[in-house]
């Protein structure tokens, strides 16, 4: 064997090595199975019931509101099915990873309304969307599922574990989503931000405040790691379950209130829209600088609000924002700070000018819109 003979079997060894080492780290990240609501349960058990027909390994797991203690009885029912990908591939040798999930499902929706007549009925197969699902109603309640997007189950678990921590922010999560919806500034399916992201401000509120700690912030670096592996990515889902507190600049603030809220979100000194990330993985306020794999694509802006996902850090959740929603939501969070007493007797507004427009903003004529230079907090 000559010389390059045996770099080439030792560079093999070496992927070899490295695979089996990533297969043993990944393999440590079980699925969470948060434990539902007695009706999310029975729905559970009569699709797991059923999917047994169409494949051998079938689980079925919850997140979402209905789980992560951010919800009630009435929350939207998420669930994912998990099969795995050996036994899709048995069925499906050539299709490409990606597609795997859209035909499973596809197989569900037959054998459901073929088996299942009566128990789950399917609404609708929104199989060409980016996360396939069906949307199905099990005993009268309606729900989503979706396939090997396992992901989601950890977030709701994070989320759970801070539920679990402070009831306040509970209180204050459902408190914040009500006054959003009423201010018309709330849904991922009208180009605003979803009820997670407004949970994720709540936390990282809550956290800067001092009445939270953050489960996340040892989750760099040995033996704070625990991976997951999906889509062809690795994630970082470690969570420290007995974190405390630390001590917070709480003095003279009503912490845990709608109006503290607002007041951080647009006139804390520290906290800037544009130049800060909220990240309740860090939970703290640091530079956009700091997180180089969030993106920023959809930014059209220099004061563009930035909410980095938990586990996916490249995931900017404003990445749902419509036409002028960034700005709504400020000016909306800006009147609730201004409707009570500021405790510096500072308020903050943005002036600024940028050539940039979107794309609804390209297709109106100068008289339709905004002057270039655009005011982004309105004076009361």
């Amino acid at each position: 064997m000559d010389r390059m003979d045996r770099m080439d079997r030792m560079d093999r060894m070496d992927r070899m090595d490295r695979m089996d080492r990533m297969e043993r780290r990944y393999s440590e990240a079980r699925i969470p199975d948060l434990q539902p609501p007695r009706r999310v349960e029975a729905i559970k058990a009569c699709i797991q019931n059923f999917a047994k027909w169409a494949f051998d390994s079938v689980e079925i797991y919850a997140f979402g509101s209905s789980v992560n203690g951010f919800g009630d009885d009435s929350s939207d029912v998420d669930l994912v099915v998990s099969i795995p990908e050996e036994e899709l591939r048995r069925i499906w040798k050539k299709t490409p990873r990606r597609d795997l999930a859209r035909f499973a499902l596809q197989d569900l929706s037959e054998w459901f309304r073929e088996k299942a007549q009566g128990q789950i009925d399917v609404l609708e197969e929104v199989l060409g969307a980016k996360v396939p699902i069906l949307k199905l109603n099990v005993g009268g309640v309606e729900c989503d599922l979706s396939c090997n997007n396992l992901l989601p189950v950890f977030n709701s678990q994070l989320l759970r574990l801070y539920a679990d921590k402070e009831p306040r922010v509970v209180q204050l999560a459902q408190e914040v989503k009500s006054w959003a919806r009423k201010e018309g500034v709330h849904g991922a399916f009208m180009g605003q931000l979803s009820s997670y992201s407004f949970v994720l401000l709540t936390i990282f509120y809550m956290q800067n405040r001092g009445a939270l700690p953050c489960l996340q912030k040892a989750a760099i670096g040995e033996p704070s790691e625990l991976y997951y592996y999906e889509r062809n990515k690795e994630f970082n889902v470690w969570m420290n379950f007995d974190a405390e507190p630390a001590p917070g600049d709480m003095a003279g603030k009503a912490v845990g209130t709608l109006s503290d809220f607002a007041w951080f979100m647009t006139q804390e000194k520290g906290f800037v829209w544009g130049e800060h990330v909220v990240s309740v993985r860090e939970g703290c306020i640091l530079s956009l600088d700091d997180f180089p794999q969030l993106s920023i694509r959809h930014v059209i802006d220099d004061v563009t609000l930035h909410i980095e996902d938990p586990f996916d850090v490249s995931r900017n959740l404003t990445c749902v924002f419509g036409h002028n929603a960034n700005r709504n939501l400020w000016w909306a969070l800006d009147r609730l700070a201004r409707a009570t007493a500021s405790p510096s007797g500072e308020l903050r507004s943005f002036t600024f000018e940028t050539d940039e427009t979107s794309p609804v903003e390209r297709q109106q004529t100068p008289d339709d819109r905004d002057e270039r230079t655009r005011v982004f907090a309105q004076p009361s």
